[in-house]
Formats: C-alpha cells, sequence, structure tokens
C-alpha cells in the first residue's frame, strides 16, 4: 500500500533578514506561504525555516537544532575518517566487484548514505518522495556546488529525484539500468538512529508512516539489478519474510544483500 502522508500546513520562515530572497523562493517554489513570524499557535508544528541561508525544519519558533542536509567539505572529511571502501555499505553494494557502479537509493532522507556512496565514486540517483525533505536535499545540493571539495562529487556523481522510485523501477523500459538499488526504510520500529528523538519526531510529522518497504523491495528485485541492499538495525527481521541471499552486519545495523533470482 502507498505511504499515509499527513496533511500538512507549513509556513516559510526566513529567520534573518539576508535569508528573506531565499524563502521567497521557495515560497514560490513550493507553494508554501511565506510570514514573517510564525504565530505562537505554530510553536509545536513543523516550519520550513531558511537560516543563514540554510534550509531547515524546525518545530516551532524554538531555537533547537532543526533538521536539514549537508553536503559539504567538512561532511567529507568526517565521513572519509569514519568509513572506506572496506566499509560496510561499500561491502554491501559490491565496491570490491563492480567499479563505480550505478546506484538507485530508492529512500534518499537527508542524504547521508547518497553522499557517501558518492564519495566512493559511485554513481547515484538519490529519490525522495516527500516533496519537503526533497527540498531539504536541493538546498545542500546547491550550497553545495558552491564548496570546490564537493562541487564536482556532487555534479559529477549525485543526481536527485524528487519523486517515487517505485514508479522508476516499475516502468517498461529505463534508459539508465543501475547496478544497485539500495532501501533504508526510514521509520521501521525500534530503529536506531542518528537522529535524535525529537528529530525523528518532527520527521514523522511531516512524512507520515513509512511502512511500504515491502512494496519497495518487491519493485526493486522485480527491477532485476545486479544487488538489492536493504538497511536494517542489526535485530529487525527480514522484510515481509523475503530471505535475502547474504547480510553483512555491523555493531547496530546490517545490510540484508538479494541478488538476482536464476
Amino acid at each position: 500500500m502507498p505511504p499515509i502522508i499527513p496533511e500538512t500546513h507549513l509556513t516559510i520562515w526566513p529567520i534573518d533578514p539576508l535569508s528573506k530572497e531565499k524563502a521567497t523562493r521557495w515560497s514560490l517554489k513550493l507553494g508554501l506561504p511565506l510570514v514573517d513570524h510564525p504565530p505562537i499557535s505554530s510553536m509545536d508544528t513543523p516550519i520550513l525555516a531558511v537560516d543563514q541561508g540554510r534550509l531547515e525544519f524546525r518545530l516551532g519558533t524554538t531555537h533547537q537544532k532543526g533538521i536539514f542536509a549537508e553536503f559539504s567539505a567538512h561532511k567529507t572529511r568526517i565521513i572519509q575518517r569514519q568509513e572506506g571502501k572496506n566499509g560496510l555499505l561499500a561491502r554491501a553494494v559490491g565496491l570490491r566487484k563492480l567499479s563505480s557502479p550505478r546506484i538507485l537509493d530508492a529512500t534518499a532522507g537527508l542524504g547521508h548514505d547518497s553522499f557517501l556512496l558518492a564519495i566512493y565514486g559511485c554513481q547515484v540517483q538519490s529519490f525522495e518522495r516527500s516533496p519537503w525533505i526533497a527540498a531539504l536535499l536541493e538546498d545542500a545540493m546547491e550550497r553545495g556546488y558552491s564548496d570546490p571539495e564537493t562541487r564536482e562529487i556532487l555534479e559529477q556523481r549525485m543526481t536527485l529525484h524528487s519523486a517515487d522510485a517505485v514508479n522508476f523501477l516499475q516502468q517498461p523500459t529505463t534508459t539508465s539500468k543501475v547496478d544497485v538499488v539500495y532501501l533504508d526504510p526510514m521509520f521501521t520500529k525500534n530503529k536506531r538512529s542518528a537522529l535524535s528523538r525529537k528529530e525523528m519526531q518532527l520527521l514523522r510529522l511531516l512524512v507520515g508512516q513509512d511502512e511500504d518497504a515491502p512494496r519497495l523491495l518487491h519493485a526493486a528485485r522485480a527491477y532485476k539489478p545486479r544487488r538489492v541492499v536493504v538497511k536494517r538495525p542489526v535485530k529487525a527481521p527480514v522484510i515481509e519474510g523475503n530471505a535475502p541471499h547474504f547480510s553483512i552486519t555491523g555493531t547496530t545495523i546490517r545490510y540484508d544483500v538479494y541478488l538476482p533470482e536464476v
């Protein structure tokens, strides 16, 4: 079944005067009202804010950290220190066997794994069906283009699609067959996440309950790429009883790998 998306009454709020131009542009693009300051009644509702030129989601007008996507040289250096081509994700997508594989990230979210795969040298198509989260990704791409250390990675290896990946996977023919379909269902029960509890709650308010992982997995396997990779909490059951061909397991997460049926 398709995802249950909540009705969202978002407004766009430029927090500082220098952000007014960008906030106006996003207001027109997304068809959302621009406000000089959110009303007091919106203290506990999601707000799309522009703060010092960065698009982010906040819960009301609090000064707590908002949710945003980031593709920067600083983040690149952090990833390179923490990860490597011998890391779990690299092994799961088959970097030891595939040279510059073409990856379809069907559940891009805030783009961390898409960016990591692009740093590895993969050609990544990132799909995000929530228009609000896709806006955060697009804003991060725009900011990343101005960074000389990330511009080439983003321009040559990452493509963003504000769309449901299932529609792409179910096309009778595709002009750019991908090698790997990657799935990271965002809201599986009891899933460990790098996001705080409040950040996860805010994302749920924005995109609803992401409960159609079986639909995504079915479409991905029917597409018949070289492999389908599903990121799961280490103790979570496999999706709808679909046993993977093998798994690569870490301390808190694992990657279930599905190969084409012979």
